[in-house]
């Protein structure tokens, strides 16, 4: 392989495993939010705040990893 296929190989697997990362981990956070709003009521604008807050760095990551990928992609 050439570097400059190898960098292309290394860009789509950053973005690909971050967004995979990512949906997994959005997943799981959706998912305990709601197991946690429906244990307390009471409490579900804490909960919701922090959810929002949670996919928020989540989907940073996700950015940083495209990115990445664009920068490996733009290598010679």
């Amino acid at each position: 392989m050439t570097p400059e296929g190898l960098s292309w190989l290394s860009a789509g697997l950053a973005i690909g495993l971050a967004a995979l990362g990512t949906g997994i981990g959005i997943g799981l956070l959706v998912g305990k939010s709601v197991e946690a709003a429906a244990r307390q009521p009471e409490m579900s604008n804490a909960i919701q705040r922090m959810m929002i807050l949670g996919i928020a760095f989540t989907e940073a990551l996700c950015l940083y990893a495209l990115l990445i990928a664009i920068m490996l992609a733009g290598k010679e």
